[in-house]
């Protein structure tokens, strides 16, 4: 199906008459989401209001401090404007311009945009990703401010290089998660005959993916832990209690909800080998891992690190992506309690747990990860 035919399949020719012209600002931040392959949902996350801190509001890693309240009212102020785009085929070639400038841009933007109207701002959850407001559909998205490319990030852009080497320069450059995950999903990441649009969840994966590859390959000389190390976070009321053993750098993750008397539990174990992974838990875990190897990546050592992260709040669920990966890291910044033998560290990840530690890892290999580490060495 062609791309006009989409976009008035969508917006029929009658309809134009209700369009409004809008004024909407980005902080910038990018909207992906799948409609039917090739056709993407495509577009930016804008607000009515020119606020002074609208930069922060994608742009998570300025979030720490803030609690859920104050993050979901930022992300409610957000409207996800969308213009249905052919992914394969990179067109209609002004939309994806103005989107691959957004995506360079490291100030606000200022849009003007058709669209029938505004709806009432509530939040809109789009699976395993951070909320934002409602999903509006727009006829025409033009850039009316002057954006302020990055020099770095247009120099790497432009060269004919493999996505994974261009993610990697990047963060080598101190790019956020967020900064390279945008530039990638707008097809500007990559061998340039192979350049493609892609949804901001794919984007994510592929981005934290790399980071963790390229982590271990600078670890690979480095030396493992010598002792056991108990790390205590929080993030939202969410609590997270991680264990740190001597071995090879992996990460497992394991959720544990306690609603009211539900209990339910998501297990995501750091091995090809053993498939026990269920997608909701994956997707958490992704965040918490890219989180973790940051650590190993400053400690300069290789461990083996098995997340606890429990909750009890049922309203956090809509932000957990963010609070897996803010909850590790609240963790991992603190002193931890080291133990000699893991015995000793079994006790007391029993006496810190919520429920003990016999529920969240009955059934699971976790514990026997570490042991055969052990015995192996």
């Amino acid at each position: 199906m062609a791309i006009e035919q989409v976009m008035q399949t969508r917006l029929p020719i009658e309809d134009l008459q209700f369009l409004k012209s809008h004024t909407l600002f980005t902080p910038p931040g990018i909207f992906i989401e799948t409609a039917r392959y090739p056709i993407l949902n495509a577009g930016v996350l804008a607000s009515p209001y020119p606020l002074e801190t609208l930069s922060i509001y994608d742009h998570p890693e300025s979030w720490r401090g803030l609690g859920r309240d104050a993050i979901l009212a930022m992300r409610r102020h957000l409207y996800s404007i969308v213009i249905p785009v052919n992914a394969r085929e990179m067109q209609p070639k002004q939309i994806i311009d103005s989107l691959q400038t957004i995506a360079l841009s490291v100030n606000p933007v200022a849009l003007g945009v058709e669209v029938e109207g505004l709806p009432p701002r509530h939040l809109y959850s789009s699976e395993g990703q951070l909320p934002a407001g409602p999903v509006v559909k727009a006829r025409s998205l033009e850039i009316l401010s002057k954006p302020e490319i990055s020099r770095v990030a247009q120099k790497i852009t432009d060269k004919d290089i493999p996505a994974a080497e261009g993610i990697w320069k990047l963060f080598e450059y101190d790019y956020s998660l967020e900064q390279i995950t945008r530039i990638l999903a707008v097809g500007l990441l990559g061998m340039k005959k192979n350049r493609r649009m892609m949804t901001i969840r794919s984007a994510y994966r592929i981005v934290i993916d790399t980071y963790i590859n390229e982590v271990i390959m600078n670890l690979i000389d480095q030396s493992q832990i010598e002792d056991f190390e108990i790390y205590i976070g929080k993030c939202c009321n969410d609590s997270f209690t991680i264990l740190a053993s001597p071995g090879e750098s992996r990460v497992d993750y394991i959720r544990l909800e306690k609603y009211g008397p539900h209990i339910s539990r998501g297990v995501s174990i750091d091995d090809p080998k053993l498939s026990r992974d269920d997608s909701r838990a994956g997707n958490f875990a992704n965040f918490a891992r890219y989180s973790a190897f940051r650590h190993l990546l400053k400690k300069q050592a290789n461990a083996h690190l098995i997340i606890f992260h429990h909750t009890a709040i049922s309203e956090n669920q809509i932000i957990t992506p963010w609070i897996a990966r803010a909850g590790t890291h609240d963790a991992l910044s603190k002193d931890p309690i080291v133990i000699q033998d893991l015995n000793g560290a079994i006790e007391i990840l029993d006496s810190i747990l919520p429920l003990g530690l016999k529920t969240w890892v009955h059934d699971t290999p976790l514990i026997n990860r570490v042991k055969k580490h052990l015995v192996l060495v």
